[in-house]
């Protein structure tokens, strides 16, 4: 069994379910799913177990903006950070909602059907899963956007440099992303490799119980002292409202971590000379802060290091830990030689050596049978793709807690659903121009660290100005996608839309032409472009569609026939992708265009026309006017036979009034498709959306106007053309066929006994529970009545 939901979020880390949580509470209307690879939610808090693990950014701002953090640890440990996200699941309401031990390995997006199919691996539980391990149970799941909330790196293994001798040590080698519950270091010589983030955290955790801690690194990275509470937090904590010293804490601390990334940025010495003064004064006063604690980059071209209340340092003084800067030659058994003559004992060696990137969780992207090649796109306000529709993904930030990003992300993607459903849109595409790409392109995750320079060529990239490119900077980002435009270098479509490259016509507004069927094109009669479909072999027959609407309502039925027969439909003059006609649009008019059509299609010789509606009427008009074009007329649910009819089409006749009630609204479009169907199955989303997006043609609009105002008044539809027309149909013997839904709210059933009285001759047939558009409603039966009257024409 296939499950579709609104929007799928693959992780449930802390981005996934912040995002699943603020969706919640901004689109209340959407259903949603939160897929896990793993078998507990919590991400990199519930997979990293090593000794200390903990925040490196403060808990304010790495929390959620909806959720206050109540802790007084203004840097947390790990075990914190899970309870948090697992009670935001609990007081959101989220769990219902998540599966864990699923695992998306690809995603293909369909533009006919504005859909993404996921192909779902279900893992096994207490395992990672593997790049390789595709051999679970396979669930489909479909979702109309696509929330990839899944980080950046590998969850089954780290980064492990090529080590020589590593085969040869006789102790406990570990990585801390995969750490063993058993390991017992207790008076043990510990050897950390490494100089980032993890390796900070854990050489002091561990010189707790171990012998000795050394962190062995190639080169050193700059680290600063923190302190581990917020004095402010704890000040404000009980004597103002809680979400109002959260909000407070959090703005502070964002200002002064965007102030000091930026003179770090603007004044590198000297900010160099802060971290190292500050330094000086936690160490003893032998350590040696050059080559120790003095990198070769300037501060922020890779991730500063942060340490609560110094405690690496305060690991040094105590002489339970060092710092050894140098090249490894060899592992021995005992221990690692250095390429200076150095030995370094050691009974366990920790590989804190960085992390392996995988974009998007790892899954293959396919968009309408291609595959994407995300190395190959560049990324639209950090949190789209170029050409990859209803797709959003979370990055967050390298200079500043990952979750402020993932915040804004979340609140956008929101926004952009609640913008998408209040137009009638289905989709919606980033599209970058060709300035954009032919300029400077640099990688999306622009730091200079390890497991960044690895993986560089398998990231996407961004462009020289926004909304191609983020600046890493909050307050900016903020405004861009808090308060920017939702509509700005993206292009928007509708459900049933299917674009394909070089059939979408380029120019804007009332020019743009959507050929997204088989058989469509475009043909040039008197002047005017006119949008025509054309499907099948055999004995030609026209179809003809009714007022404010478009060939659309004839696809089923050249599916339908066109085994048997060439069948023709077209958007009538100003009508859909068809161009206006210079003044007044009128029923003569309309009708006049018709021999130049078919003799631009090559059919020259007398066919068979179907009308519906204002269809019908248009049908005969053309009969009267060239008796020698058409063999038989099919009047399906037909203007022109009585007066009655929908109070919305007389309200079109009103002058302003009709303009007013013209103008594009999703409600309207709902309201216009659901009148023409006895079924309310058949007033689909995408025919909701496709009228919607005929209405904003105003070609399409005016003509719409233009007819109901020719053929009727605020009273119901005229008699004077009526009756002159259809004297003339009755005086010709050509066969015709009513065909009538009794259902119909359009053009009731007293029609029917107006058209049986004045065309007595006429063959009937009436579907019962069908209304206005019995050709998509009863689409076989009426192929089937079709074909039977056509063959015995």
């Amino acid at each position: 069994m296939v499950v579709h939901v609104d929007v799928v979020v693959v992780g449930a880390g802390l981005s996934g379910i912040g995002a699943a949580s603020i969706l919640k509470r901004d689109c209340p209307d959407k259903t949603f799913l939160i897929l896990e690879s793993r078998d507990a939610v919590g991400g990199t808090w519930d997979l990293f177990r090593y000794p200390g693990v903990r925040s490196d950014s403060d808990m304010s701002t790495l929390g959620y903006s909806f959720r206050p953090w109540r802790d007084s640890r203004a840097l947390a440990d790990g075990d914190a950070i899970r309870e948090y996200i697992t009670s935001t699941v609990a007081d959101e309401g989220l769990e219902p909602a998540i599966r864990l031990n699923h695992r998306v390995v690809s995603a293909s997006w369909s533009s006919a059907d504005s859909l993404w199919t996921l192909t779902v691996v279900r893992t096994p539980p207490g395992a990672e899963f593997t790049q390789s391990d595709h051999q679970g149970e396979t669930v489909t799941i479909t979702c109309s956007f696509l929330q990839v909330c899944s980080g950046y790196y590998r969850y089954d293994q780290g980064y492990t440099p090529k080590l020589p001798g590593l085969e040869s040590f006789s102790g406990r080698v570990v990585h801390p992303q995969n750490w063993p519950a058993d390991l017992d270091y207790a008076g043990s010589r510990v050897v950390v490799i490494g100089s980032g983030a993890t390796a900070v955290t854990l050489v002091p955790s561990m010189a707790e119980r171990a012998e000795h801690v050394t962190m062995l690194q190639r080169s050193p990275t700059y680290i600063a002292s923190v302190s581990s509470v917020d004095r402010l937090a704890d000040r404000l904590r009980g004597r103002i409202p809680e979400r109002l010293a959260y909000a407070l804490v959090r703005a502070k601390n964002i200002g002064f971590s965007q102030l000091t990334y930026q003179f770090a940025r603007r004044r590198p010495e000297a900010m160099k000379g802060i971290l190292r003064k500050a330094a000086a004064q936690r160490l003893p006063a032998n350590f040696a802060i050059d080559p120790h604690l003095t990198p070769t980059y300037e501060p922020w071209d890779q991730r500063l290091c942060a340490i609560p209340d110094g405690d690496l340092f305060s690991a040094i003084r105590r002489g339970k830990a060092e710092i050894v800067t140098g090249r490894i030659d060899q592992i021995t058994p005992y221990g690692i030689d250095l390429a200076d003559g150095g030995h370094v004992d050691a009974d366990v060696i920790v590989t804190a050596t960085g992390l392996s990137l995988l974009y998007l969780g790892g899954m293959r992207l396919v968009v309408d049978g291609r595959d994407v090649d995300v190395s190959k796109t560049l990324a639209y306000k950090g949190m789209m793709l170029a050409g990859v529709p209803n797709m959003s993904m979370t990055i967050g930030y390298t200079n500043a807690s990952w979750t402020l990003k993932a915040d804004l992300v979340a609140h956008y993607v929101a926004r952009l659903l609640r913008f998408m459903d209040r137009h009638g849109y289905s989709s919606v595409t980033p599209r970058a121009d060709s300035a954009v790409v032919a300029g400077q392109l640099t990688p999306l995750i622009d730091l200079a660290a390890g497991y960044v320079r690895r993986s560089i060529r398998s990231l996407p990239k961004q462009g020289e100005r926004a909304p191609w490119r983020l600046h890493q900077n909050y307050v900016r980002d903020f405004v861009l996608l808090r308060t920017g435009r939702v509509t700005d270098s993206v292009r928007f479509g509708f459900a049933g839309e299917r674009t394909p490259p070089g059939l979408e016509r380029s120019g804007e507004g009332d020019r743009r032409v959507l050929l997204d069927r088989p058989g469509m094109a475009t043909v040039e009669v008197d002047g005017r472009r006119i949008r025509y479909r054309v499907t099948g072999s055999g004995p030609a027959v026209l179809l003809l569609h009714g007022i404010g609407q478009s060939l659309d309502d004839w696809n089923e039925q050249h599916e339908l026939l066109s085994a048997r027969h060439t069948v023709y439909s077209l958007d009538l003059p100003g009508f859909a992708y068809s161009e206006r006609l210079t003044g007044r649009a009128t029923l003569k008019r309309l009708a006049a265009v018709l021999p130049a059509f078919l003799d631009s299609v090559g059919v020259t010789h007398a066919i068979p026309v179907v009308g519906n509606s204002l269809g019908g009427a248009v049908a005969m008009q053309f009969a009267a006017e060239n008796a020698d074009r058409v063999s038989a007329l099919v009047l399906v649910d037909s203007a022109g036979f009585g007066s009655e009819v929908t109070l919305a089409l007389r309200l079109l006749t009103v002058p302003l009034l009709g303009e007013v009630l013209a103008l594009p609204r999703l409600g309207t479009a709902r309201a216009a498709v659901r009148a023409v169907f006895a079924d309310a199955k058949h007033a689909t989303d995408a025919r909701i959306a496709r009228g919607f997006r005929l209405s904003q043609r105003q070609g399409h609009s005016r003509t719409t106007l233009d007819i109901a105002r020719d053929l009727g008044t605020l009273r119901g539809i005229k008699a004077p053309w009526r009756q002159a027309l259809l004297s003339q149909i009755a005086a010709h013997d050509r066969p015709v066929l009513l065909v009538w839904g009794t259902r119909d709210r359009i053009l009731p059933s007293s029609h029917l006994a107006a058209a049986r009285a004045a065309l007595p001759q006429a063959q009937v047939t009436v579907f019962a529970d069908a209304g206005h558009m019995p050709q998509i409603e009863s689409a076989e039966e009426f192929a089937s009545t079709l074909e039977r009257f056509l063959a015995a024409v």
